[in-house]
């Protein structure tokens, strides 16, 4: 009887997510309804400009894994160092839009629904350690609003997190020290984080949008692209910017 009973409340679990999972789907769909022909196309354009620096980056990296694994280190390094300077560009620009997601969203009372990031989607350690707290403090939060900055914050967090972790590998490879191969894999891990990260940021911008249209402020739309615009390579901190000199001329930390 006892095992009969413990089943019954399995099943009762299991249906109440799965019922919770199309309520989800159905209150997410309900909001796309309201997206402008205007607020598509400018979420379109980020969305285009952003997959478009992402794919210059996993190129770049891609061809070095190529050129290492044929045992073409120097090549392999010099192509390290190109996507050293794709990332100076790449990350003060998802940054700057995640920040300027933070304050429009301000502008509107009622925001989208979101759903918290999964640790499941990460690889590198630090990143689902991240993801857990954001997932924590996601409960704690009241209101969809603060939910979705909260989001932004993780997301933006998670860059910083990504973007130090690679920039170190990167120079561990540059400079060829002893586990340079265990930082091959952990460039590939990070490169498939930053995918993840990427596509959540442009999902909570199509938020935003959507938002802005549901409130009567499609006004401000256009604003959003511009303030999101990038404004060219920001400077990179003194040690991200001495990481890939040449052994040879590499000043003193």
């Amino acid at each position: 009887m006892g095992w009969f009973v413990g089943l019954s409340a399995l099943v009762g679990v299991v249906v109440l997510v799965i019922a919770r999972r199309r309520s989800e789907r159905t209150v997410a769909e309900d909001w796309d309804v309201l997206l402008t022909p205007k607020g598509q196309e400018v979420y379109g354009s980020i969305q285009e400009r952003v997959n478009g620096e992402l794919r210059t980056l996993h190129g770049t990296l891609n061809q070095a894994f190529v050129t290492h694994e044929l045992g073409s280190v120097e090549e392999a390094i010099e192509l390290v160092q190109l996507g050293y300077r794709v990332i100076e560009r790449f990350s003060p620009n998802m940054m700057k839009l995640l920040a300027t997601m933070a304050t429009f969203s301000r502008m509107v009372s009622a925001m989208v629904p979101v759903q918290p990031l999964k640790p499941a989607d990460f690889q590198l350690r630090q990143l689902v350690s991240l993801v857990y707290l954001g997932r924590v403090l996601h409960r704690v939060l009241v209101t969809a609003g603060e939910r979705f900055r909260l989001k932004l914050y993780i997301l933006g967090q998670g860059f910083g997190v990504a973007m130090r972790y690679l920039v170190r590998s990167m120079d561990k490879i540059v400079h060829q020290e002893s586990d340079a191969d265990a930082e091959w894999r952990t460039v590939s891990a990070i490169q498939e984080d930053l995918q993840t990260l990427t596509q959540e940021s442009l999902k909570s911008f199509r938020s935003l949008v959507v938002s802005l249209a549901a409130e009567g402020r499609s006004d401000l739309i256009p604003q959003l692209e511009d303030d999101a615009r990038p404004t060219g390579n920001l400077p990179s901190n003194r040690r991200a910017r001495l990481a890939l000199v040449p052994p040879t001329n590499r000043p003193p930390s």
